[in-house]
C-alpha cells in the first residue's frame, strides 16, 4: 500500500478546494511559484528534498506527484527563483530569457526562437535538462522534433544538442552529440534525442553553469549567429565549478548568446 505524503495530508486538512488558482508574480493565470505551494503545504525544499529522496525519486518528481495530488491548487508550478540564474545567463550574453507553462509551450517557444534569426547563418545547441521531472518536456521535442528542424536552414544552419543533470549526485551527468554541429536533418540528432533518458537529479538544483560551460568550450563555432538554447524547469546548483560570470565570460569571448527556458511542472 502506498504511504500518504504527510505534506499531502497537511494540504487536506487546510481545507485547500479544487477550484482554488493563485496567479503569483508573472507566472501567469493558474500559475504558482514553487515556494509559495510549498508554503501553503507548511513545506520547504529541505523537507520536500528529505521526502524525496526516501521515496527514490527527485525533488522535482516529487513536485510534480504533489502537483498532481492536489489538483486545482495551481495549473502549473515555476521554480521561480530558478528565474535569477537563468535570466543572468540570458541577459549578460545579449540572449532572452522565456517561461513555458506546458511542454507542448516549450517545443514552440524552441521554434520561434530557432525562427527568430532565420535571416542570418546559425550555430545552436540545444542543452536539455534530462533528469525525471524532464520527461514530458523530452518527450514533446522527440514527437515535435521535425517542426524544430524545418525553421532551420538545411543549407546553412548548423545544430548539435546536449544533456545534463547533477554532477552531484548522478555518475551519469553530462553528454553532448559527439559528432559536432551538423545539417538539421542529421539522422544523428533524432538518434541522440531518442537515447534521452529523463532520470536523477536529487536535489532541485542542476549542474547548469557546468553543463553550458562545457557546451560552450567544446563546440567549434562558426556562424554569424551563434546560441545556446538551455531548456529546464530547474535552477543552477551552487556547488558547480562554474558561476554565472564564468558561462556568461566565456559566452561573451565565443560570441555565444545563451537563451534559456524554464518549464513549468
Amino acid at each position: 500500500m502506498r504511504r500518504i505524503s504527510p505534506i499531502v495530508m497537511t494540504l487536506a486538512l487546510l481545507g485547500v478546494g479544487c477550484d482554488m488558482k493563485v496567479p503569483w508574480g508573472d507566472t501567469g493565470d493558474g500559475g504558482m511559484c514553487m515556494d509559495e505551494f510549498l508554503a501553503m503545504l507548511t513545506s520547504d525544499r529541505g523537507l520536500i528534498e528529505a521526502e524525496a529522496e526516501a521515496r527514490g525519486v527527485s525533488s522535482s518528481e516529487f513536485i510534480g506527484e504533489l502537483l498532481t495530488e492536489t489538483l486545482g491548487v495551481a495549473d502549473v508550478l515555476f521554480d521561480c527563483s530558478a528565474s535569477e540564474s537563468l535570466s543572468e545567463l540570458g541577459d549578460g550574453t545579449g540572449g532572452s530569457f522565456y517561461q513555458a507553462d506546458s511542454a507542448d509551450d516549450m517545443v514552440d517557444t524552441l521554434i520561434s526562437v530557432t525562427e527568430a534569426n532565420k535571416d542570418t547563418q546559425q550555430d545552436i545547441v540545444y542543452l536539455i535538462d534530462a533528469t525525471g521531472s524532464m520527461s514530458d518536456d523530452i518527450a514533446a521535442v522527440r514527437r515535435r522534433l521535425s517542426e524544430v528542424i524545418e525553421a532551420l536552414d538545411s543549407s546553412e544552419d548548423r545544430v548539435s544538442m546536449a544533456w545534463y543533470r547533477d554532477k552531484h549526485v548522478d555518475d551519469d551527468w553530462f553528454d553532448r552529440n559527439n559528432s559536432g554541429l551538423m545539417a538539421p536533418g542529421s539522422s544523428q540528432i533524432s538518434s541522440f534525442l531518442d537515447d534521452i533518458d529523463a532520470s536523477g537529479g536529487g536535489d532541485f538544483a542542476e549542474s547548469l553553469y557546468d553543463a553550458s560551460y562545457r557546451v560552450l568550450d567544446n563546440v567549434h563555432w562558426e556562424a554569424e549567429t551563434r546560441l545556446l538554447v538551455v531548456v529546464t524547469d530547474a535552477g543552477a546548483s551552487d556547488k558547480d565549478t562554474h558561476t554565472a560570470e564564468d558561462v556568461v565570460a566565456l559566452a561573451d569571448e565565443k560570441s555565444v548568446q545563451v537563451v534559456p527556458i524554464l518549464v513549468g511542472f
